[in-house]
């Protein structure tokens, strides 16, 4: 390794390193060389391409997004500015069962949100995507979940309210077996939409059982997360066993006032599970109210009896993000347009979708503050954005969630430390997902590394003006390169396709 005599391309002096791993921070120099850290210590003696004075600041390892929806919109956007402007350095893509390929079944479902450049070409398979990510560069890193809604499209294609053949779950094994070789990190589900919410858990765990084989991780958009939140955690652990899966349950909340408090007995049975020894985590972003398809929305009969998954939801709680076609609709509650058109909220939703198409997003608020600080505060907890960075009026998580956590629910309100929240944004998610490497600061182990000052840093999107930039975030570093100097995005595109347990 280097020593504090030497030269190097970067380094950043004087600040309070949390290196990842939920120990107490400590004051060093950190030098960085090519695309590693190759010193940590009293650098005074040494010199360097590039010095910046981070003084007062904490630096702490990149941000891992576990749950990110960015699978084409970091081929679309290659700076992710949502994203890397927040300390985001790697995003785990492929979630709730929307997967990457096969190709011509996710650029159906996601080609209206984020349409991909010319240059951008097909890809075969997972193995090609990631080879896409390499080929095109983003500004962050990529690693990728094999999703299940997407190969079940494949496999069976309209006729998806039966179970599937033999042949036909065979088919989907093969395309895990194909996205696992390739490098990926698990399989996912989304069993709250279709068609994934017409599968069967013997279906589920035996596609998982392949990811498992290569050791990656299930990570579950559980069947409900209203009424029948325990009985879907209780699935997901299931599936676990069955499979031999570690499980991953995505976007831990309780949906409908109606279930509020429901969390307490949910993160007992994830305690049950990890002492019966299955690994079993969760993540979380930080706010009362959630993003999904408005289809995903009447198909659980959300406003009308609230017997699906997300509980009984009022119109006056639903906005409307993303209406392609019809940016006017954006912003504006579902309950103007019941007033609007006289008509029923299900009825007002569906003639909605019947204009702009299946591709409409809607931002629910529908979960309990003392839900959200519950499940934040426990230890199997990391921290993903869920972020769908389409339309006028995303939900402000695509911009604020890791500075808002930072902010308000570290050092407004004391609900984490700060070395713990680090450890739910780093070192913990890159265990989890193997990121070799990763999610740490250490010598050896790759740049990503993100400067912010713990006094000021804070979100500031809303959800009247979603697409900004937090404060007190001043730098972020992926791969040895400065991507965000001084809060202001260089263009530098140096991520690349993250394999599972590959350096």
């Amino acid at each position: 390794m280097s020593t504090s005599h030497d030269h190097f391309d970067l380094i950043l002096r004087g600040g309070t390193v949390y290196d990842g791993t939920g120990d107490e921070p400590f004051s060093a120099d950190i030098g960085v060389t090519g695309d590693r850290i190759t010193a940590l210590g009293d650098l005074s003696k040494a010199t360097a391409k590039e010095d910046i004075d981070v003084s007062g600041m904490a630096v702490s390892p990149g941000f891992i997004d576990v749950h990110s929806h960015d699978d084409f919109h970091v081929l679309s956007s290659p700076d992710v500015e949502h994203n890397t402007l927040q300390g985001i350095t790697t995003v785990v893509v492929g979630n709730c069962g929307f997967g990457a390929a096969p190709y011509e079944v996710a650029a159906g479902r996601l080609g209206d949100l984020f349409e991909l450049p010319e240059a951008v070409k097909p890809w075969d398979g997972y193995a090609g995507y990631l080879a896409t990510i390499d080929q095109v560069k983003p500004s962050l890193n990529v690693a990728v979940l094999i999703g299940h809604n997407t190969l079940r499209l494949d496999a069976m294609g309209d006729n998806q309210e039966v179970p599937p053949s033999i042949d036909q779950v065979t088919l989907m094994a093969g395309w895990v077996a194909e996205g696992m070789d390739a490098g990926a990190v698990g399989f996912s589900t989304g069993l709250i939409y279709e068609p994934g919410r017409f599968s069967m858990t013997d279906e589920i765990a035996a596609v998982a059982t392949v990811a498992c084989g290569y050791g990656g991780v299930y990570a579950s958009h559980i069947r409900n997360e209203g009424g029948g939140l325990l009985e879907a955690v209780e699935e997901a652990i299931i599936v676990g066993e069955m499979s031999g899966c570690s499980v991953q349950i995505s976007h831990h909340k309780a949906s409908g006032s109606e279930n509020w408090g429901r969390i307490e007995q949910s993160l007992e049975l994830i305690e049950a599970a990890r002492q019966r020894g299955l690994d079993v985590t969760a993540d979380q972003y930080p706010y009362t109210s959630g993003s999904t398809r408005l289809a995903a929305v009447l198909q659980n009969r959300a406003l009308t009896d609230g017997s699906g998954g997300f509980g009984l939801v009022k119109s006056e709680d639903v906005l409307i993000a993303t209406a392609p076609g019809f940016p006017t609709y954006e912003g504006r509650s579902l309950a103007s347009f019941v007033n609007e058109w006289d008509l029923p909220a299900e009825d007002a939703g569906q003639k909605i979708l019947d204009e702009a198409g299946e591709n409409v997003y809607v931002v629910i608020f529908m979960m309990g503050e003392g839900d959200v600080r519950r499940v934040m505060a426990h230890p199997t907890t990391m921290i993903g954005t869920d972020g769908i960075p389409a339309g006028s009026k995303p939900h402000p998580r695509a911009w604020g969630t890791y500075p808002r956590i930072l902010g308000k629910y570290v050092r407004e309100e004391g609900v984490i430390s700060l070395h713990d929240a680090i450890h739910k944004m780093s070192g913990m998610p890159a265990d989890k997902f193997q990121l070799a490497g990763r999610g740490v600061v250490r010598e050896g182990a790759f740049a990503d590394l993100v400067v912010f000052d713990p006094d000021t840093v804070i979100d500031t999107a809303t959800y009247e003006d979603p697409k900004t930039p937090p404060t007190g975030m001043p730098h972020v570093i992926v791969n040895g390169s400065v991507v965000v100097r001084d809060g202001v995005h260089t263009h530098a595109r140096t991520g690349r396709a993250l394999r599972r347990g590959r350096e």
